[in-house]
């Protein structure tokens, strides 16, 4: 099929922390998130919200939570984490990947027909494993095969073998950079990014050196979070979890069951905020996660989409957002009029997120 949708995030690369601290979801709550790779909008119905509506405008990023709603609602625990192809470092599945082929037949009839197309044209993936099948997993993949080439991963492991995170700054201060900073110089620049992400996701940064800014990001990740517990680190570096008790909150085993309680609660939707206001209308939903939508928008741009959550939003609305490298688009005065913004505590979150490569966090509420 030509021009065929694809994957470009299998999995959410945002510390769901920060929206559950931020947009305070209450029981019978209307949250409106951005999909991406499913995993935040899924874990916003563990604070047990009336409706989460999840958009995105590739029917393929929607495929994919369609694949993880349909799992949670057919399979047991066990089964769900295998369907996906859920890795754990040094833990191989006990099932060959056929298996996941046989668990995909049983989940199919909860999807509608556009996901069991994409699907049913890409069985080659699930029985891979769907977990890492994005263009950003997959680079974090190559990235992740020469940094093994480049080093013993003996000397990589350690980064989570370490007793407490002083142990582990103190290794990692000790850590022989110059080849990671070579790789990340030779990856880490917009040619290469674009071909993973698209170009216009960076129309709007002005940072020359990426690297650099990664670089920076990794230094105080390894000093401010403790790699076992962080499964973006882990992710990043060993390419699955360390354990089974850091994952995302939708994926953990206590919270399986109301997952399976809640799923029913969530709505896929394929368009803009804008479709949304036309479809729901005006005041109609409470909480807004926005992920990073706003990296590749100008000002004018970035302000009309405002003014859209805003026709949508409730009295006393809450909404977060990020930037991964482009500088915040600033609110115009209509916008400013209407807006609180709350950068005490989005300070405060975003000096918790362990999902280190972003640039900043955003949390405004809805004025009187």
């Amino acid at each position: 099929m030509a021009n065929a949708p694809s994957v470009v995030y299998s999995n959410v690369w945002e510390d769901p922390e920060l929206n559950r601290g931020s947009l305070h979801v209450k029981p019978g709550d209307h949250v409106l998130s951005i999909t991406s790779g499913g995993c935040n909008s899924l874990c916003l119905l563990l604070e047990n919200p009336a409706k989460v509506v999840t958009i995105d405008l590739n029917p393929a990023q929607l495929a994919m939570v369609e694949f993880k709603r349909a799992a949670i609602m057919e399979l047991d625990y066990e089964d769900f984490l295998e369907s996906m192809g859920t890795p754990f470092y040094r833990q191989p599945s006990r099932h060959p990947p056929v298996y996941r082929l046989e668990l995909y037949r049983k989940i199919r009839k909860h999807m509608p027909a556009y996901a069991q197309e994409f699907w049913d044209a890409n069985q080659p993936i699930i029985e891979r494993g769907i977990f890492y099948c994005g263009k950003v997993e997959a680079f974090f993949t190559l990235y992740r095969r020469i940094l093994g080439w480049l080093y013993d991963f003996s000397t990589i492991e350690p980064l989570f073998h370490q007793p407490d995170l002083a142990a582990q700054a103190t290794y990692y201060k000790q850590f022989r950079k110059k080849r990671w900073r070579f790789l990340n110089s030779c990856l880490l620049n917009k040619f290469v990014l674009s071909l993973v992400k698209g170009a216009h996701s960076f129309a709007q940064v002005e940072d020359p050196d990426l690297s650099q800014n990664l670089n920076r990001k990794i230094d105080r990740a390894m000093a401010a979070f403790y790699n076992p517990d962080n499964y973006f680190m882990a992710l990043m570096l060993l390419g699955a979890h360390f354990s089974r008790k850091a994952m995302s909150p939708y994926l953990l085993e206590e919270n399986f069951p109301i997952m399976k309680k809640n799923i029913d609660r969530l709505e896929i939707f394929l368009g803009t905020v804008g479709d949304c206001l036309k479809k729901w209308g005006p005041q109609s939903f409470d909480k807004f996660n926005l992920s990073n939508i706003f990296e590749w928008m100008d000002h004018e741009f970035f302000n009309g989409v405002i003014r859209e959550v805003l026709g949508l939003a409730r009295p006393g609305a809450r909404m977060c957002w990020r930037y991964t490298l482009a500088r915040p688009r600033q609110l115009d005065a209509e916008n400013t009029r209407r807006l609180v913004s709350e950068p005490e505590l989005a300070a405060r979150l975003f000096a918790q997120d362990r999902s280190f490569i972003y640039e900043s966090f955003h949390v405004y509420h809805l004025g009187q």
